[in-house]
């Protein structure tokens, strides 16, 4: 699948809403939306659109001679991998070693982490575990990534829609049956509308290109309703039927569609906003932003910049604008920390990745 510039923006902003989320009091006017479930699970429709993609890609290139299943499964596999492990798995062996500095439950529950499956011992425990809380996210897509490749793969064309359709209310119906389970939002099929919408965008480009304009705009009444029903379950929680990520999910499928469609137009809100060149920026780094966001305050900035150097600045900076000068820092060191990242250890593997392409000359 052609890179898609925008959608990196896209992915900036979720991130942004997971941040502040994490970093501002939940009291402040800000947080009154749920800012972390918003960014989280445009996240998740993001991934299962672009994942699915490249599996119908991966189904066309088999029809080509010469391409076994098995072949693109690896190379799936493989290109998953070097995009994920590596910084995942220096962070949680760096924050196993310095365990007795953090507040977190990593030597009690390594094997969790290690394999991915932290958010089951999230779920099962009924709470967070500190600056790892992110990680359930990434532990949901990586199961995710165990079971789709397999469906989309082997199954008959002509089940394809109904199998997305099929994942689509699985989410659905059991976000609804969990909506009163301690942290049952973490539980993988419970993501799976998400992820189903994100796939149904990606079935259309692929076998009904010509009506995803007609999709577009049934998205949009679609959209405007969740909105809607949003707003209004933020004020009467328990009233809403539908499941607050089933809602989020449609508006992050509408604005995903929106951007496909609308890529290559000069119009305002692309000229100065989906092509920013900061978004961009920020959204090719985003994986790293988002693993390290939780813990770059609290390791970096709590145990060495705020204890040794904010002390020399000026009293009126220090205790007049902590807080400010704080989430400045924090911003600062979160970019830089994942702009390094990035350089230095997952470009290196992201370039290896050219050596499982997905084509049959190879």
């Amino acid at each position: 699948m052609k890179y898609i510039k925008q959608l990196d923006s896209i992915r900036a902003i979720a991130l942004m809403l997971v941040v502040t989320g994490h970093w501002i009091p939940a009291e402040k006017w800000i947080n009154r939306i749920p800012n972390g479930p918003i960014g989280v699970n445009i996240f998740f429709v993001l991934s299962g659109f672009l994942i699915t993609a490249i599996l119908f890609e991966n189904r066309a290139n088999e029809a080509s001679p010469g391409v076994p299943r098995s072949a693109l499964l690896k190379n799936f596999y493989v290109r998953r991998i070097l995009r994920i492990f590596p910084i995942y798995y220096i962070f949680i062996f760096t924050v196993f070693l310095v365990a007795k500095y953090v507040q977190t439950n990593i030597t009690l529950d390594f094997i969790y982490y290690f394999t991915y499956t932290c958010n089951f011992i999230f779920y099962k425990e009924g709470y967070w575990d500190g600056m790892l809380t992110p990680l359930w996210s990434l532990a949901v897509e990586e199961q995710f990534y165990l079971l789709w490749p397999f469906i989309i793969l082997f199954i008959k064309k002509k089940h394809l829609l109904p199998v997305i359709i099929v994942f689509i209310i699985t989410g659905v119906v059991s976000g609804w049956m969990f909506r009163n389970t301690e942290l049952g939002g973490v539980l993988p099929f419970t993501c799976f509308d998400c992820f189903g919408m994100g796939a149904l965008l990606a079935w259309v480009i692929k076998f009904a290109p010509g009506r995803l304009q007609r999709f577009y705009t049934g998205l949009s009444v679609i959209a405007a309703v969740a909105l809607l029903l949003f707003i209004y379950s933020l004020l009467k929680p328990q009233l809403v039927i539908i499941p607050l990520r089933t809602l989020i999910g449609c508006m992050a499928l509408w604005l995903i569609t929106f951007v496909v469609l609308n890529r290559h137009s000069g119009s305002l809100v692309f000229k100065y906003f989906f092509n920013n060149k900061i978004l961009i920026f920020l959204g090719k780094i985003s994986y790293g932003l988002y693993l390290y966001h939780t813990a770059v305050p609290y390791l970096l900035n709590s145990k060495l910049i705020n204890i040794y150097l904010n002390p020399l600045l000026p009293d009126i900076i220090f205790k007049k604008y902590w807080g400010q000068l704080f989430l400045l820092e924090n911003i600062l060191l979160l970019v830089l920390v994942s702009w390094l990242s990035y350089i230095l250890i997952e470009k290196r593997f992201l370039k290896l990745k050219s050596k499982f392409e997905y084509h049959s000359h190879h």
